[in-house]
C-alpha cells in the first residue's frame, strides 16, 4: 500500500511536469509595484509610531492601557513588519 506522502509527491510531480513552462514562473514586479509597496510599508510604520506615541503618552499621564489598546498596538506592529517584508520581497524581484 502506498503512503499518503508518496501519493502526494507523485501527484505533484505529474502535475508539475504537465504544466507549460510559462505557467510555473512567478509574475515579475514593476518599479511601480515596488513604489506602491514601499508607500504602504511607510504608512504602516507611521501608523505604528503614532499609535505607540499615544500609548506611551497615556502611560506617562498615569493611565493604564486596556487589553484592546495593547492588542491594537501589537496588531499594528505585525502589520508594520508584514508590510515591510512584502515591500522587500517585491522590490527585490524588480
Amino acid at each position: 500500500m502506498m503512503s499518503i506522502r508518496t501519493l502526494v509527491a507523485t501527484a505533484f510531480a505529474a502535475t508539475t511536469l504537465t504544466l507549460p513552462a510559462g505557467a510555473i514562473a512567478a509574475p515579475t514586479a514593476t518599479p511601480a509595484d515596488c513604489a506602491s509597496a514601499q508607500a504602504a510599508a511607510d504608512q504602516a510604520d507611521d501608523d505604528f509610531e503614532a499609535m505607540r506615541k499615544d500609548y506611551l503618552a497615556q502611560m506617562a499621564d498615569g493611565g493604564h492601557p486596556d487589553a484592546s489598546q495593547r492588542q491594537a498596538l501589537a496588531d499594528a506592529d505585525v502589520e508594520r513588519s508584514t508590510a515591510r517584508a512584502e515591500a522587500e520581497r517585491i522590490c527585490n524581484s524588480v
